[in-house]
């Protein structure tokens, strides 16, 4: 099966599940005052990402109409210029970007219960546009079930980089995989969502409760990414994340706040 059939039958699932989830929830779909995790959850990497994609109301979300990733987050690791991609290199090469290759973790207690490892990085074409990798649109990916039937997604790993296997159990911040481009993608990138269900195409995202964060601005972020934010956008921290947060794992003992 050639990608463009491969990303159609992608498409028809979505809209499938989509339909389903209409007639399921009805307008009742999670939120984050009824319809957060359970489960608190730690970042799924070390050190500092900034959240380029993401929130938890309309104006900020990864895709508000795609009800699995309503609650969804896009991470990448930006340099003090904004920049996710080093200055000397050749931006075509997915190695070239600072969170490429990068170990990604288990954001708490799980078991493996899906893991795919099959697909290739997707062209960087330079163009800031999604571009098709391999059979399925998560890239290589690991789905994690925790407590409370949630289930964590992480997606876009690197080709040859998934560390784990489906029925192995995993803690929290073990490694399962390594970032990549795989899948769905325009550049290096962890996309990173909680699930109520283990189905990706019928089961709702939940707006994720972080723990153990310590979020800042990110500087120079309208050079990585122009949309304006809404007035307040970061009020929900903690709990939630919003794009344009930089964050990293608090030191022990240290609330989860934005600086004064």
């Amino acid at each position: 099966m050639g990608k463009k059939a491969e990303l159609f039958v992608q498409s028809v699932k979505q809209a499938g599940g989509l339909m389903v989830m209409a007639v399921r929830y009805s307008g009742k779909e999670p939120d984050k005052r009824t319809g957060a995790s359970r489960e608190e959850y730690a970042l799924p990497f070390e050190g500092a990402w900034t959240v380029v994609n993401g929130g938890v109301v309309k104006e900020t979300s990864h895709s508000w109409d795609v009800l699995t990733q309503r609650y969804a987050y896009d991470f990448v690791i930006l340099d003090d210029e904004g920049r996710s991609c080093r200055p000397d290199a050749d931006p075509a090469d997915p190695a070239s970007y600072y969170c490429h290759g990068l170990p990604i973790l288990a954001p708490a207690d799980g078991v493996v219960v899906e893991a795919g490892a099959s697909c290739p990085n997707a062209t960087i074409w330079l163009d800031g546009k999604v571009h098709f990798g391999g059979g399925d649109i998560r890239g290589n990916y690991v789905l994690v079930e925790h407590a409370h039937g949630e289930f964590s997604c992480l997606c876009h790993l690197m080709p040859g980089g998934v560390s784990v296997e489906v029925g192995q159990e995993v803690r929290r911040g073990q490694q399962v995989g390594l970032c990549g481009s795989s899948g769905c993608s325009s550049e290096p990138h962890l996309h990173f969502h909680i699930q109520q269900g283990q189905s990706f195409y019928t089961s709702p995202g939940v707006p994720v409760r972080f723990a153990g964060v310590a979020a800042a601005p990110a500087p120079n972020y309208e050079a990585a990414d122009p949309r304006p934010l809404p007035p307040g956008a970061y009020g929900d921290f903690p709990p939630f994340l919003t794009r344009g947060l930089c964050v990293e794992l608090s030191r022990e003992g240290e609330p989860s706040r934005l600086p004064s």
